[in-house]
């Protein structure tokens, strides 16, 4: 655990909807988010993002052991302005050697008019990227997306918007930023009581786990993840193929394991659910895709071997 009161504060960098301090330490910048106890939300009262920067940490860490880039995080000790002493999580800024992070919703303000706000949509996602001109690697961009949209169903991640993801450009060079804001998943919202009930019920527990909503929506309905892993877009399904195969689940097991200061029944129910979820939603998705393109490749191999060599007319020989 880092002491970050050894760093140097600096002006305030970071924006959103958690309290968060930029500090320099050991000649990196870092944007400190500090655990969020007590948020308001219309209709829903007060709920407690306590465990966020546990999340944070945890699921950044996941998305780099699946080879997907993401921000540098290291958990952390601080001093908050009131004086008191809080456990927090230093993401390290990946904007500091060169580059602006624009985020997605920045984006969509360019391309819908004035009175129009994008919603959070598979299809927006779509027209963003394909109405954006300065983006030319589009395929690129959208593959990133989907990439991190199959991270973000491992660890149940109900809050990934258009503020919370986006494209790094640095010179002319447009590239999909590393994945940040990973502080709604792992169960963030729930605090150990809750945890210990549901690993008792486990049929609660696959309610609560299996039928995780995305934030996204498409054709006026809300995606939940075990819906649209069943029959995925294109996009989604070459994803599936090239990510689930990076996923080593006893790596994932040994980032929660190695977590500090984090209850045994936490650390036992992020690895129940994510275990869940790889194990009835991804393998059987990766194995329904592979069945198909298995299932065409014999009829693509008879066209091959029936298909006219050259100079050949083309007509059936006698």
């Amino acid at each position: 655990m880092i002491d970050f009161d050894t760093g140097q504060k600096r002006l305030n960098k970071f924006t959103g909807s958690e309290k968060k301090t930029t500090i320099l330490y050991d000649g990196f910048v870092y944007m400190i988010k500090y655990p969020d106890p007590i948020r308001t939300q219309k209709l829903k009262g007060v709920i407690s993002y306590k465990n966020n920067q546990f999340s944070e940490h945890i699921g950044s860490s996941i998305f780099n052991s699946c080879g997907i880039e993401s921000q540098e995080t290291v958990l952390g000790c601080y001093t908050d302005t009131s004086g008191k002493r809080k456990t927090v999580v230093g993401c390290k800024d990946f904007t500091q050697n060169g580059g602006v992070l624009y985020e997605i919703d920045k984006l969509s303000n360019d391309i819908a008019p004035d009175e129009e706000k994008l919603k959070t949509t598979i299809e927006n996602v779509n027209r963003i990227i394909d109405e954006t001109e300065l983006i030319k690697n589009k395929k690129a961009i959208k593959d990133g997306f989907w990439n991190m949209f199959i991270i973000d169903a491992l660890i149940g991640n109900k809050d990934r918007h258009f503020g919370n993801w986006g494209i790094l450009v640095k010179d002319d060079d447009i590239t999909f930023a590393p994945v940040y804001d990973c502080g709604s998943s792992l169960g963030a919202l729930l605090d150990d009581g809750e945890m210990a009930r549901l690993l008792d019920k486990p049929d609660e527990l696959k309610s609560a786990e299996y039928n995780v909503p995305s934030v996204y929506y498409s054709g006026g309905k809300r995606i939940f993840y075990h819906e649209i892993f069943k029959g995925p877009p294109s996009g989604l399904a070459e994803a599936i193929k090239r990510t689930v195969p990076k996923i080593n689940m006893e790596k994932i097991y040994s980032i929660v394991d190695s977590t500090p200061q984090i209850s045994e029944i936490r650390k036992e129910y992020m690895k129940k659910a994510m275990t869940m979820r790889y194990e009835q939603i991804f393998m059987p998705a990766l194995k329904r895709i592979m069945r198909i393109e298995k299932s065409k490749a014999p009829n693509q191999d008879i066209l091959r071997n029936n298909a006219p060599e050259n100079g050949d007319s083309g007509k059936a020989k006698v």
